[in-house]
């Protein structure tokens, strides 16, 4: 599948990376644990990264008008940088990044447009967008909103401010979704049986040692030892995007 970033100017406000594995706040928890609850690291590098050049500060006073937010720059930028600061489009304390690139991709492939998964950041809140890349011919905003009012919140140079990930576009409509007994299904029922009790023991030493982990789904197995191994990820090996800009004549 080809994920195509067409660069609407020939800037360098923003980056396109790979989205990060770790987390400021997943580093500080003790002993990194967080770190063991491997949906939360995948979900974290899922996709890629749109890296913000235009360092920034903004506040919203609570009100619904456009005026409401302020957002200002908190150093020098140049004219080209001064296009992508961020500015209150819509009201209602939302904050509008404008992005550099419009994205296309293959057929019935959508983008999720995102803030970065895992990233909480005081006094404001990512919204989120699914958009018709495969023949949309303009870019898109990345949105978020204020939370709180009367709150200054920043965002510095080399911060991410969207997560991209590609989305098959019909998967949703043609999944058949069901609620079933799990007693229906006696070899599932066993495996989470025996798990449950595990876990309930394993639970009750936690609460004395804390450095103790059962790593089951880590290592891609049950409870009973069973091995899942070919269906199992723990990292997506996402590719960089490759620069074939061609100069101006």
């Amino acid at each position: 599948m080809k994920l195509i970033a067409y660069k609407t100017f020939d800037y360098n406000c923003q980056k396109l990376v790979p989205a990060a594995r770790t987390r400021e706040w997943m580093d500080k928890t003790p002993g990194a644990f967080a770190y063991h609850c491997l949906p939360l690291v995948m979900a974290n590098s899922l996709g890629w990264f749109v890296i913000n050049d235009v360092p920034c500060e903004m506040e919203w006073d609570g009100t619904e008008p456009a005026s409401g937010l302020k957002v200002w720059a908190t150093e020098e930028l140049t004219e080209v940088q001064q296009h992508f600061l961020p500015s209150s489009h819509f009201g209602s304390g939302v904050v509008t990044f404008h992005a550099e690139f419009m994205f296309w991709t293959d057929e019935k492939i959508s983008l999720i447009t995102k803030g970065p998964a895992n990233y909480p950041k005081h006094g404001i809140q990512s919204l989120e967008g699914v958009i018709e890349t495969n023949w949309l011919p303009y870019p898109f905003t990345m949105n978020w909103k204020m939370t709180a009012k009367n709150t200054r919140v920043r965002f510095e140079r080399g911060e991410p401010i969207a997560q991209i990930i590609p989305y098959p576009s019909d998967l949703i409509s043609v999944t058949e979704p069901e609620i079933l007994s799990m007693h229906s299904n006696p070899e599932l029922y066993a495996k989470y049986e025996d798990y449950r009790k595990k876990r309930v023991v394993f639970n009750e030493k936690f609460k004395y040692d804390g450095s103790k982990r059962q790593k089951y789904y880590i290592r891609g197995e049950d409870s009973l030892g069973n091995e899942y191994k070919e269906n199992h990820r723990t990292d997506w090996k996402v590719k960089p995007f490759v620069d074939k800009m061609t100069p101006p004549q």
